[in-house]
């Protein structure tokens, strides 16, 4: 697990809330304080959605921020930014494979039961502080600094500064 700190505000919740940067991510969960505090269960409520809408989602059991960012820009737009939010990205399945290959650890996607990005926004400051879960017992660390070393890549490519802290 590292922290990060992202200097320019403006910027990072721009590319969060307004562009697509982050869109290929699935939301666990977030919680966002404007008016009054809105909690939101990533989990599908494959109800909602037509037979052939559940089908087309790439995966079943949490929602794509691409599909939730529009909420949640209705919630935020405006010349403030929230009092406080918290958003617990997660690699979709499809993105574990590819990371997995990418990297030659030697698990397999279901030995993986997170890859975890929590970006969080208190006190005039955003930071992001990553995560992983194993299914499997492992005493190594190569999946957490892979994963960190990803996160800070998936960044710069992006070209959102941050500080390690």
């Amino acid at each position: 697990m590292i922290a990060l700190h992202f200097p320019d505000i403006r910027l990072t919740t721009a590319k969060l809330f307004v562009q697509e940067d982050f869109d290929s991510f699935l939301v666990s969960e977030l919680s966002l304080t404007t008016l009054c505090t809105f909690q939101i269960d990533g989990r599908i409520a494959a109800d909602y959605f037509s037979t052939d809408e559940f089908a087309a989602l790439s995966d079943h059991e949490f929602v794509s921020w691409k599909l939730l960012r529009p909420f949640v820009y209705q919630l935020i737009r405006g010349n403030r930014l929230p009092g406080q939010f918290r958003i617990v990205f997660r690699l979709a399945g499809y993105n574990v494979e590819k990371f997995l290959k990418q990297t030659g650890l030697p698990y397999t996607a279901s030995d993986i039961g997170g890859l975890f990005m929590n970006l969080r926004y208190t006190d005039k400051r955003l930071s992001c502080y990553t995560g992983t879960s194993l299914n499997i017992f492992d005493l190594s660390k190569n999946l957490d600094r892979e994963w960190d070393q990803m996160v800070q890549n998936f960044l710069h490519q992006r070209k959102i500064p941050f500080e390690k802290e």
